[in-house]
């Protein structure tokens, strides 16, 4: 049986996150994978659980973290953007050229 299958139908059915550290990032990097692979595991801070249409509360908690992970998603776009123009007038300025100092 693998880490995953312990992962069940249902917020009532949500498993906590491992308690050591090593385990958690692997258990976390597994469900990742999965989700990008065909599977839906959420977690809005109660377990791990694979939410079910037929459950308001799932529903409710899957537009949550959908929500969640649209604002996370557009906080890297932003700072990529913001890093990527940085970059740009660095290039236009000839910052670092010949000095390794950062001009604020």
């Amino acid at each position: 049986m693998g880490a995953l299958d312990c992962i069940k139908i249902g917020h009532d059915n949500a498993i906590q996150r491992p308690s050591n550290s090593f385990k958690d990032r692997s258990f976390r990097r597994e469900i990742e994978n999965a989700n990008n692979n065909g599977d839906c595991i959420i977690n809005v801070g109660n377990g791990y659980y694979r939410p079910s249409p037929a459950d308001p509360i799932d529903n409710l908690e899957l537009d949550k973290y959908f929500a969640e992970e649209l604002k996370r998603a557009r906080a890297i776009q932003r700072k990529r953007l913001s890093m990527k123009m940085a970059y740009e007038r660095w290039k236009e300025c000839g910052i670092f050229t010949n000095d390794s100092r950062p001009i604020r």
